[in-house]
């Protein structure tokens, strides 16, 4: 199945990153295990929202994995502020849920090394994301931020396939050390209602997706082993849970979950906190998610099948209302309706689709 997303990316190091969360001095909890005592209950304001992905510029170009960058010429954080001030008031203001799906990409915080990988965080990225969770503050929205991604290679600020092929083990330690020094600082940020640690990895760096190798034209996948994607996935979830321990962390799926009769959980057990399934299809159907899923779990990518009917409002509105209605009696978290392309609404006319109005109707 074909990946979807806004992608946001960049560059790795390692040092020092600033305030400590309050979390640090908390002992961490087992892999996969229940949260422990203590930890917030995985609570959502709304059962729906967006997959709103990255801002564009205000004149609807797109930036990518470089949305939070500053300085050295590279103005994205000067050229999203404004579009993300105007997507947030729209959403807001046509009731467009109180979740929000947002890719961060974490390369595109780090000064980089070409051999050793992370070397330290960019103080100025650092900041406008700050400043991005104030806005969303301010709005009274919650974020389901995702932390890694790679569909866009020929984007500055995406993670490097290299960290994983078994010749980079430096760049692969420095990636978990700048892992804990993030959640050090963001972990316990509560506009964050969950964190996605790698969007949909076992398509985007494993080969479930049907990717090609690079180099090629987006979206492309290093095709590697089922067994290196599950490590690396364990290792993130160990590196951030020891640094915040009462966050919830997960890393979404969009095959194993939903198109199997009954969903395997194997490859995410011990590494996730809650289930974010990505559902693409455009006669959808209710699955035992309750008797066969043991974590809480939303549905964080929404929309008919990508080259069918996500294009065709007819087909998307309908599955995106198959969705919410049937959301609270599937034990659905939240419905994130894939935005991507105008599907949702668009801020030069000012209207919401056929979608876009299923969302705001809904309850």
């Amino acid at each position: 199945m074909a990946l979807i997303v806004v992608v946001v990316m960049a560059a790795c190091g390692g040092g020092a990153i600033g305030r400590p969360s309050s979390d640090t001095s908390e002992a961490p909890v087992a892999p996969g295990s229940s949260p422990r005592p203590g930890q917030p209950g995985f609570d959502l304001p709304s059962i729906k929202g967006l997959n709103y992905g990255v801002p564009y510029t205000a004149g609807g170009n797109w930036l990518g994995t470089r949305w939070l960058r500053s300085g050295s010429g590279s103005d994205g954080w000067v050229a999203a502020r404004p579009r993300l001030q105007a997507d947030l008031d729209f959403i807001v203001a046509h009731h467009l849920g109180q979740v929000q799906r947002v890719f961060i990409g974490l390369d595109q915080l780090m000064v980089w090394n070409s051999s050793t990988g992370f070397v330290r965080f960019d103080d100025a990225a650092l900041r406008n994301l700050d400043q991005a969770f104030d806005m969303f503050d301010s709005h009274q929205l919650k974020v389901i931020a995702v932390v890694f991604d790679q569909e866009e290679v020929s984007s500055p600020g995406n993670f490097h396939f290299q960290a994983l092929d078994g010749r980079h083990p430096g760049m692969r330690a420095n990636y978990l050390k700048a892992v804990e020094q993030f959640f050090g600082r963001f972990g316990s940020r509560p506009t964050v209602a969950g964190w996605d640690l790698f969007n949909e990895a076992y398509n985007s760096l494993g080969t479930e997706g049907g990717l090609r190798k690079p180099p090629g034209e987006d979206p492309v996948s290093p095709n590697y082993p089922t067994r290196t994607v599950h490590a690396w996935i364990k290792d993130l979830y160990q590196a951030a849970k020891r640094a915040a321990p009462r966050a919830w962390f997960t890393v979404s799926d969009t095959t194993e979950l939903y198109w199997k009769d009954r969903p395997d959980t194997a490859r995410y057990d011990d590494a996730v906190d809650f289930y974010d399934v990505h559902v693409y299809d455009d006669n959808p159907s209710p699955k035992d998610w309750q008797r066969n899923l043991h974590k809480p779990y939303l549905l964080g990518e929404v929309g008919g099948d990508i080259k069918h009917g996500f294009k065709d409002q007819s087909v998307n509105s309908r599955v995106v209302s198959y969705w919410l209605s049937h959301a609270r009696a599937l034990g659905i978290k939240a419905v994130l309706a894939h935005a991507a392309e105008g599907a949702v609404y668009s801020l030069r006319s000012g209207t919401l689709t056929p979608t876009g109005r299923v969302v705001e109707a809904a309850e």
